[in-house]
């Protein structure tokens, strides 16, 4: 409805006992109560009721009323449960919102134009590394809402930090100066030369989730120091490395640094990505307990070098690397190895290395040469002992198949020490076949293979164990089996094929020849390979 006439402003002020009937739109000040009223006016002018309402101020009741919270239930207010003991618990809306905090209650911005790192710094000193630190209470999660935070020195991470964004490529910690973009630190602030020192508590118990961590310069994305219980979920690891692009020790997605005394360990990354490093991941110094599961390695000159600068001698690069393993992960444009474990001081190197149900690429181990190219580079080397790839899928070889010839692919899938399990396959057997092949394998020339097979020719079955040895001069093999009964009229044999000229091009087929009777045989079979 519109304003009719504004004649003038009345108020009254008294004692809340002495409140009258105000008139339509009278104020009344109550001044002992500190409460403040306004007259209704008359239902014949409008209003729904005679009388006076009050307005809400600090001194109503209803006004620390609405700074209070319930928790009412999913249901509100239509089915609200009981808090407490006998009716409702109720807390502070002040204390409800510091059960959560962001780092824009410090000042960080996210406007991909601001300097936050002094902002985020002051978030994880406050909740983390202050004098309050011991009481568990200070450790609250640490909020990101989606942004690009601009830093140009590296983020210090503390013990017990827990630090949660709204997904990768939606928080973004970017990155332009020198270093890591975050490190770990201890409860007093100190980096890697001095954690520890005075009884700190090194840094331990961190947890990230939904950051990307952008680094614009050839520094490292996380730099983990001394650290342990590490656990990263759903994160991106993005640098500045360029396709095609040659090697740099600086370019590392994830580094770790140990000392003797304070090794890292237990360092687990779930559902993370890692690109555009020259290493995608660069691990040589002691650390044992490292899992990547699930996880998406893309772009780089390297994918995990292991050991590449471990010497035996120097503090924190005396034992290495143990027990890392890759699982469920896929690899693509990956230049030289995905994962090599190197033998870099000839007397100490990492041990127990595992890739497991990963995917690499027709693209990974290239050697900048292009697909359907002959390549030297394998894409897993393992130059010390105690390292295993089991159910591992390479593209490129699968290329290498009769009807894909031209695709040589003349390094091998797996070099060094080591033995490679690879899955099941299944391939028909046609009737009345002679020298047909069924698979190929590269460059084995001192490696062993053992395939163990099942073939199924109408009611006959036969199980058994190809052992074959490869050298440059040929190949030799043994063929051990049982059968049901009768002949199933299939013959494995064994053949060394130099592909070109190209010494180390070198091929072992596996072929097969079938008797005519009409009925063709199914061979399943898995290969492992002794590197």
């Amino acid at each position: 409805m519109p304003i009719v006439q504004i004649s003038r402003i009345q108020h009254r002020r008294g004692k809340a006992t002495d409140l009258p009937q105000l008139a339509a739109g009278e104020l009344g000040w109550s001044v002992d109560t500190q409460r403040l009223y306004i007259g209704n006016g008359t239902v014949a002018d409008g209003a729904p009721a005679v009388g006076n309402t009050e307005i809400v101020t600090s001194g109503s009741p209803s006004f620390s009323g609405a700074l209070s919270y319930v928790y009412k239930g999913y249901l509100g207010d239509a089915t609200p449960i009981v808090t407490g003991a006998s009716g409702d618990f109720t807390r502070t809306l002040q204390a409800t919102l510091d059960d959560h905090v962001s780092v824009k209650a410090f000042g960080a911005k996210g406007d991909n134009s601001t300097a936050d790192v002094l902002a985020i710094q002051r978030a994880l000193d406050e909740l983390y590394s202050d004098t309050d630190q011991d009481d568990t209470r200070a450790r609250r999660v640490l909020f990101f809402p989606a942004g690009i935070y601009r830093i140009n020195a590296s983020l210090k991470i503390p013990p017990h930090a827990h630090l949660v964004g709204e997904g990768p490529d939606k928080t973004v910690i970017r990155n332009s100066g020198s270093g890591a973009v975050a490190v770990t630190i201890d409860d007093d602030g100190q980096v890697y030369g001095s954690i520890g020192n005075s009884g700190a508590t090194t840094p331990t118990q961190i947890q990230i989730e939904g950051i990307t961590f952008k680094n614009t310069v050839a520094h490292p994305g996380m730099s983990i120091d001394n650290a342990t219980k590490l656990y990263f979920n759903n994160c991106r690891f993005e640098g500045s490395y360029a396709q095609g692009g040659t090697d740099s020790a600086n370019s590392k997605g994830v580094t770790v640094r140990s000392t003797n005394a304070l090794p890292c360990s237990q360092i687990v990354f779930n559902q993370c990505q890692f690109t555009k490093f020259a290493r995608l991941v660069d691990l040589s110094y002691d650390v044992t307990n490292v899992r990547f599961n699930n996880c998406d390695f893309n772009e780089s000159y390297y994918g995990a070098l292991i050991g590449g600068t471990l010497d035996g001698s120097t503090n924190g690069l005396t034992v290495g690397p143990r027990d890392v393993q890759f699982s469920g992960s896929s690899w693509s444009t990956i230049h030289q190895q995905a994962i090599w474990s190197k033998n870099a001081s000839g007397s100490v190197y990492p041990r127990n290395v595992l890739s497991t149900g990963n995917w690499y690429a027709k693209d990974v181990a290239n050697n900048n040469e292009g697909i359907g190219s002959i390549r030297e580079v394998p894409i897993i080397q393992f130059d010390g002992d105690e390292c295993t790839s089991l159910l591992d899928f390479f593209e490129r070889t699968d290329l290498r198949r009769a009807d894909n010839s031209s695709e040589l692919n003349a390094a091998p899938e797996l070099q060094g020490i080591g033995i490679t399990t690879k899955a099941i396959k299944s391939q028909t057997l046609a009737d009345n076949q002679s020298a047909t092949t069924i698979n190929e394998y590269p460059a084995l020339a001192g490696k062993g293979l053992k395939i163990t097979y099942k073939i199924v020719r109408g009611t006959l079955d036969r199980t058994g164990e190809l052992i074959i040895s490869a050298s440059t001069n040929g190949v030799n093999y043994d063929d051990t089996y049982t059968e049901s009964g009768a002949d199933v009229g299939v013959d494995l044999t064994a053949v060394l094929d130099p592909k070109d000229s190209t010494v180390g091009s070198e091929t072992v087929t596996l072929k097969y020849a079938t008797t005519s009777t009409g009925t063709a045989a199914t061979i399943d079979y898995q290969t492992t390979i002794l590197a």
